[in-house]
């Protein structure tokens, strides 16, 4: 029981860009009578370069204890789930934390010390049920909530979205309660139906869900049963809705995918993929196969930058730029290529192509200002007009 103080304290608005965020100053969250609606950003006290965002329900009251849910998006983006998914923690009386510096492309070490701030900062600021402590997260994120939740015994469960298992489910705690979220065009649909296979005949207690959707954070109703399942599980009757046979043949296809990057070259990519999306606008097809070719073609665009990151980074130019071509045909409104086409040109030592490659990005709504502040590749670029229109001055 936390005792509460009377105060009188001024909240500091930030300009942060998005509606209803604050700054508050974390040692005056036990004394602030919450209603809700606001998504409030708070530094670690430990660490002030590491924060988190917090929303807690309406019902709030420091007095009490409630459940926690740990947001971890891939993008480091601690507000996003939380702006979208605030609405379950009023309905379920949930406390929800966004981590603000886990993300992709971070080593474990970084990750683990990232989370066991925001796990300490929280628990000595706010009134935390201790049995009913949960991890969340998609795509990269969701493998940072799994592995979090297998490794730290205080954590109750997991709700993964788009990615799988951490290990072996024999690893898995027996008492650890998951949940499986996917897309039926998800190129990350695999991973969940595997972890729905493998917990079957296990005593863990499970639920496995597919939505209709790409590979993106779950809609509303989606992951209100994931949390209601994690506050009341039941013993696992999930069945697999997707054919087993659909998933080998994807398997088998994205193994042919990957080695054909480096053994073909662009004139049979643009071959193979006028033939995928041929397959795809088959309205004759069974739902079942229009969902699979759908699914390579996002496992395409994944793979495209993988390829392309990685050439890029080693200066293996002739091979990125391949690679960048492949990533244009099969996600043309991906800014994504554009950006690191623009990269590609800067290591070719030729700005004037690189800047408009920026503009390209830019129009195709590329807005990661702090990645691109932070690419020392730019600094010559910055009075371009792909630069400017990004960073918000043109």
């Amino acid at each position: 029981m936390k005792t509460i103080f009377s105060i009188f304290f001024f909240l500091s608005f930030l300009s942060c860009g998005q509606k209803h965020r604050e700054e508050i100053k974390p040692t005056l969250i036990n004394t602030v009578k919450f209603q809700g609606a606001k998504t409030y950003t708070v530094s670690c006290d430990a660490d002030n370069s590491h924060s988190y965002s917090l929303y807690l329900p309406q019902q709030y009251d420091s007095a009490k204890t409630f459940p926690v849910i740990y947001f971890f998006d891939p993008h480091g983006k601690g507000n996003f789930p939380l702006e979208k998914y605030k609405s379950l923690a009023d309905e379920l009386g949930i406390i929800f934390a966004g981590s603000n510096n886990t993300k992709n492309g971070m080593d474990w070490q970084e990750i683990n010390q990232a989370a066991l701030l925001l796990f300490s900062d929280t628990k000595q600021k706010l009134n935390i049920d201790a049995t009913k402590i949960f991890t969340c997260g998609f795509s990269g994120g969701g493998r940072i909530a799994a592995n979090l939740a297998t490794i730290n015994k205080t954590i109750a469960g997991v709700i993964s979205c788009s990615a799988g298992l951490p290990a072996n489910p024999s690893q898995i705690r027996k008492d650890m309660i998951f949940v499986g979220i996917a897309g039926k065009e998800d190129m990350n649909l695999s991973e969940i139906f595997d972890a729905a296979e493998a917990l079957r005949n296990t005593e863990i207690k499970y639920l496995v869900k597919y939505f209709d959707g790409p590979h993106e954070w779950c809609p509303l109703e989606t992951m209100k049963e994931a949390m209601q399942f994690c506050l009341a599980p039941t013993p696992s009757k999930t069945k697999n809705t997707i054919d087993k046979k659909i998933i080998e043949r994807e398997k088998q296809q994205k193994k042919f995918y990957s080695e054909a990057f480096t053994k073909n070259d662009f004139a049979w990519w643009n071959n193979e993929f006028q033939k995928l999306e041929q397959k795809i606008a088959n309205k004759n097809s069974p739902d079942a196969e229009r969902y699979m070719y759908i699914r390579l073609k996002n496992f395409l665009s994944l793979a495209a930058f993988s390829y392309s990151n990685s050439a890029l980074n080693s200066s293996r130019l002739p091979e990125a730029d391949k690679f960048l071509s492949i990533y244009k045909l099969v996600d043309a409104k991906n800014s994504e290529h554009a950006y690191l086409r623009a990269k590609y040109f800067m290591l070719k030592n030729n700005a004037e192509e690189a800047g408009k490659a920026l503009t390209d990005a830019a129009v195709l709504g590329f807005d990661d200002k702090e990645r691109l502040q932070a690419e020392q590749l730019f600094i010559t670029l910055q009075n371009t007009v792909g630069y400017k229109k990004i960073m918000g001055d043109e």
